[in-house]
């Protein structure tokens, strides 16, 4: 498709984390701009983009945040204490990373033609569309969507207190990125969003800012379907990275004799093999929300906040096995609203995870009413509702 001087192009962008959900939000996004403007997708993992291309003129690889542990693992391994601790992890400590991961996306918003930028997770991104004078939005999870003005980012779970990262280091060597663009520096670290306006998918209770929300956040899910019937037997389990490289997970799903279909995009072709000979239905793709809902008993998977609302909107059990601080806070949250079991998949043995799935199976689902309550904020329209807030964003474009 050409540039056209009477549409607005939109860069959504993408630079960190795993996950098909990111890709969902940009495309359900896309898709309800419709005519309105022209998307292109720069993606820093390009399992799912096919489901973008439908709605794009362009989806690409594009640059990425990699976690460096080399501090965190000097320091004891603690782990990740807040937001900027996180940050810290990804290199925002180093000036010359920052400020060729922001090339990155100048570039790109220059070669595209861009005049706004939807950022799931791509604080560079956002920092490139700042220096280069356009808007952005800032879409994702609560969680991964941190308000601007914060004097410092909370502790989110109080065991996990032990700063690697302070935050006046990461302020200076942002500070010195945008700088070196010809941009003033920021005065706090989670200025880095004052820049977009926030439109996180979540509910009230997974998200750990939601007090300091300036506008709702908009529904995670958009199907509404109706609670399941009873009948589903299956356990349906989604691990998208190396969770399967635990040995003890393995073998505790494997020697289960219950009905079973995985969705594992991360694990090996020899994973694969192994529970396909274990009479699990391994999906080649992801599996749609309606089919989760009929077959499906209980949901195991990582703690990822829109597998835990899809759960949370079936009213099913769910046993989450977290890999790291997002997904532990996001379980805890939602087992205060539902029965969502976590295993600590590094300390559990086959017996223990087997037990505590079994015992997850047998219960099933949670309280019904508590499940209606719950499925008025998890569902709705969100197309349309960012559709609303978008498009007065295009016309200042």
């Amino acid at each position: 498709m050409a540039f056209e001087a009477n549409r607005t192009r939109i860069l959504l962008a993408w630079e960190g984390g795993a996950g098909r959900g990111h890709v969902v939000t940009l495309r359900d996004i896309a898709e309800a701009l419709g005519a309105d403007a022209i998307c292109d997708a720069a993606l820093c993992r390009m399992e799912h983009a096919a489901e973008l291309v439908p709605y794009c003129d362009s989806v690409f690889q594009g640059a990425r945040l990699s976690t460096n542990r080399a501090r965190r693992e000097a320091a004891g391994d603690p782990q990740v204490a807040t937001w900027g601790d996180f940050l810290g992890d990804l290199n925002f400590w180093n000036p010359q990373f920052l400020i060729a991961q922001i090339k990155w996306w100048l570039e790109t918003i220059k070669a595209r033609k861009s005049r706004l930028v939807i950022a799931d997770f791509a604080p560079c991104a956002q920092l490139a569309a700042l220096i280069s004078g356009i808007p952005s939005v800032a879409v994702g999870t609560g969680y991964s969507v941190p308000p601007a003005g914060l004097d410092g980012f909370p502790v989110l779970l109080p065991e996990y207190a032990e700063l690697v990262f302070a935050e006046d280091e990461l302020l200076r060597a942002v500070n010195m990125a945008l700088v070196h663009y010809g941009v003033k520096p920021l005065t706090r670290l989670s200025d880095i969003y004052a820049g977009s306006t926030a439109m996180p998918r979540t509910i009230a209770g997974l998200d750990p800012y939601r007090s300091m929300r300036q506008a709702p956040p908009l529904p995670p899910l958009s199907e509404k379907l109706p609670r399941p019937d009873g009948s589903g037997n299956e356990i349906f389990f989604y691990f998208p990275g190396d969770e399967t490289e635990n040995h003890a997970l393995v073998d505790a799903l494997i020697g289960l004799d219950l009905p079973m279909r995985a969705f594992i995009p991360g694990a090996t072709a020899g994973v694969r093999e192994l529970f396909a000979e274990a009479g699990v239905t391994v999906e080649a793709r992801p599996v749609s929300f309606e089919a989760i809902n009929r077959r499906s008993r209980l949901l195991l998977h990582s703690g990822q906040h829109g597998t835990l609302c899809m759960g949370l909107g079936m009213g099913i059990g769910q046993v989450a096995f977290p890999q790291h601080l997002e997904h532990l806070f996001h379980a805890r949250r939602a087992g205060e609203m539902a029965p969502v079991r976590i295993v600590d998949p590094a300390a559990a043995d086959a017996d223990e995870i087997s037990a505590t799935i079994m015992e997850a199976y047998e219960i099933g689902g949670g309280d019904a009413a508590a499940t209606e309550k719950l499925r008025a904020s998890l569902f709705g329209d969100a197309g349309a509702m960012a559709r609303a807030r978008i498009l007065p964003l295009l016309q200042q474009a």
